[in-house]
């Protein structure tokens, strides 16, 4: 009986080790896309999401600013994209600072537009 308990115990411990060794680590992509360049993907992303809110009075949205849109505007493809978003949410210093910037153009165009169109009225 106790060595079923011993051998249960040292199994368990075994796999909690396993678990918690460090297989998550992303290595850095070879065609990494910059911070900056980033930024401006997760801005536009940004923008076209809140836009295709809109899609019932332009049904054609998706074809015209898409994801495709996003690959040709930023000469990237998807398997880019997934690698540097990957690299970038493992590391959350650098991600927090790229969503940091998208957050401050996104205030920025707000209180552009609410100043618009206070001055409107």
């Amino acid at each position: 009986m106790k060595f079923r308990k011993l051998f249960f115990l040292e199994l368990i411990v075994i796999i909690i080790l396993f678990g918690c060794a460090d297989s998550g680590k992303v290595m850095k992509p070879v065609n990494l896309i910059s911070e900056n360049q980033m930024e401006q993907i997760l801005y536009d992303a940004t923008l076209m999401e809140v836009m295709s809110s809109f899609s019932k009075k332009n049904p054609a949205f998706e074809a015209i600013l898409g994801k495709s849109y996003l690959y040709k505007k930023y000469s990237i493809d998807s398997l880019q994209l997934i690698e540097s978003e990957n690299y970038y949410a493992k590391n959350p210093r650098i991600f927090h600072r790229i969503h940091s910037a998208v957050l401050k153009k996104m205030d920025a165009v707000k209180d552009s537009l609410d100043l618009l169109i206070k001055n409107k009225k």
